[in-house]
């Protein structure tokens, strides 16, 4: 259905040309670059990591995470290196980022933007990295979160719930990373893990956060170019429900602050022509965490 609903508006509405179907046999979803940073490794170890980041950008790149063959969700993962703690295991941290275009626009919006701070893996150089989504690996089962992640915000902003069984997939890679006992696995309300994002994520208080994400892209923003009035009631409705989901639930819930986190500076940003400043103060409230972002974009009095 998303498919669908993709190409027909791609090759119809907006007449764009580039969007190619590619073989079965090539398919897959993510189009991701990776970076390395080796910083804090002795030389020894950066010889050992010196094929890492190629084969995490394979494994990721490679893999055909679902059946959607002609579509890639761009992306990109900084890795940082930040100690070794045994033999061919380290710690690192981890930036994710993943973006879509806007429909009929030449401009991207962001979808996910995290950082990650709690990774623990095993690598072996010149051991090849194998998908199996019922065992738990500390190394590939952290690329399968983020991959079915990255795709269920991706998908959820085409259809209402579109990303559900993406996300249903990273919750369950995050409940076998619960289950190791590692870092970064163990939920806890207020502070981020892997496993408490899919909770908040997938709690049914917070659905209508997820239906507003796809008024947001779909309605809004893919709508600015043909329909800009309509596009900003759009955008306007979507942010409010979010703000009605966060005064019902914990304002800590990750689900809100992912969005916020990935949007703000947009959302700030669309606004700058709009012409009641009292907007800023409403999207203050909506997004509190993000206020003096907003504060900065307030009309400048003539």
């Amino acid at each position: 259905m998303i498919l669908l609903l993709r190409t027909h508006l791609i090759s119809v509405v907006f007449a764009i040309p580039h969007l190619i179907a590619i073989p079965a046999t090539e398919a897959q979803q993510l189009k991701c670059g990776v970076s390395v940073n080796y910083d804090a490794v002795s030389t020894t170890n950066k010889d050992l990591l010196s094929n890492f980041g190629a084969d995490i950008q394979y494994y990721l790149n490679n893999y055909p995470w679902g059946p959607d063959s002609d579509i890639k969700v761009s992306c990109n993962m900084s890795i940082f290196i930040q100690s070794v703690i045994g033999e061919n295991r380290y710690s690192a941290q981890a930036i994710i980022v993943s973006q879509r275009e806007r429909l009929g626009s030449e401009k991207n919006t962001a979808m996910v933007r995290l950082k990650d701070d709690q990774w623990e893996f095993t690598y072996v150089q010149n051991r090849p990295l194998n998908h199996n989504p019922s065992d738990f690996n500390d190394l590939t089962s952290f690329l399968d979160f983020y991959a079915f992640l990255m795709l269920g915000y991706d998908y959820d902003s085409y259809e209402p719930l579109g990303g559900t069984q993406w996300f249903q997939k990273a919750a369950d890679v995050a409940n076998l990373g619960r289950s190791s006992g590692q870092r970064g696995w163990q939920g806890s309300t207020g502070s981020y893990s892997r496993t408490q994002l899919m909770d908040d994520i997938l709690k049914p208080s917070l659905t209508p956060v997820r239906q507003a994400g796809y008024t947001y892209h779909f309605a809004g923003l893919d709508s600015l170019m043909m329909n800009p009035s309509g596009a900003y009631q759009q955008i306007l409705s979507a942010l409010e429900s979010i703000g009605e989901a966060r005064k019902k639930s914990d304002p800590r819930n990750l689900a809100m602050l992912v969005f916020f986190d990935a949007k703000h500076l947009e959302i700030a940003e669309l606004f700058a022509n709009y012409p009641d400043p009292a907007i800023y103060k409403k999207l203050g409230q909506i997004d509190p965490m993000h206020i003096s972002t907003y504060e900065g974009f307030k009309h400048t009095p003539e």
